[in-house]
């Protein structure tokens, strides 16, 4: 039995810069991932590491190259069923101030997945969110401020609980604990260890 959740053949984004130059971010990277599997990319600062996670998910699209995930290709994929695709493949951002909309309250922010995916009652997704903001070590009652009320380490878990809240299948994760202190480092990497596991 085939458990493979991602296979990724010949992928590449390429940037134009100017007329006669062309910026290879992602050259011809072919690799799969398995379920509970863990696959670590490393590399040198801005060697492509986190273009190549946007361009799996689409959020950059990739130049040539195919992505397939759960057995369905992902580089034909429509708006509409790419969304649909994507609660179950999650990103953990680098820079999670990015991803967070400064406008929105944090508990609207973490609901929003749910709401776009249509995963439970309004009560339960409010659950829900408190739950999750305990799991990533923030008090449920933070989900009444907004983002740049945070310090970047409590913004990266938040990024953190975003990706986490629709229990994607696969989450792929650019350097997820740089921004936390080691205690809190050791316990969000338990967690996505738990959640390997499950």
């Amino acid at each position: 039995m085939n458990h493979e959740l991602l296979s990724v053949q010949e992928l590449k984004t390429y940037y134009r810069v100017s007329r006669k130059k062309i910026v290879k971010a992602v050259d011809d990277v072919t690799l799969s991932v398995k379920k509970g599997e863990i696959l670590g990319i490393v590399g040198e600062s801005g060697c492509g590491k986190s273009t190549l996670g946007k361009s799996i998910l689409r959020l950059t699209e990739p130049t040539a190259g195919k992505v397939t995930f759960l057995g369905q290709e992902m580089t034909g994929l429509n708006a509409k069923d790419l969304r649909n695709m994507r609660r179950h493949i999650q990103m953990i951002f680098q820079d999670p101030y990015a991803s967070l909309n400064p406008r929105m309250k944090i508990k609207d922010i973490l609901e929003e997945p749910l709401i776009v995916h249509q995963l439970g009652t309004k009560a339960e997704r409010r659950e829900v969110v408190c739950s999750m903001l305990e799991i990533v070590g923030l008090d449920a009652s933070y989900g009444d401020r907004y983002a740049h009320q945070f310090s970047g380490g409590q913004r990266q878990r938040i990024g953190i609980a975003k990706a986490l809240i629709t229990k994607p299948k696969l989450i792929i994760a650019d350097e997820p604990v740089s921004a936390l202190d080691v205690s809190v480092q050791a316990q969000i990497l338990n967690l996505l260890n738990d959640l390997q596991e499950a």
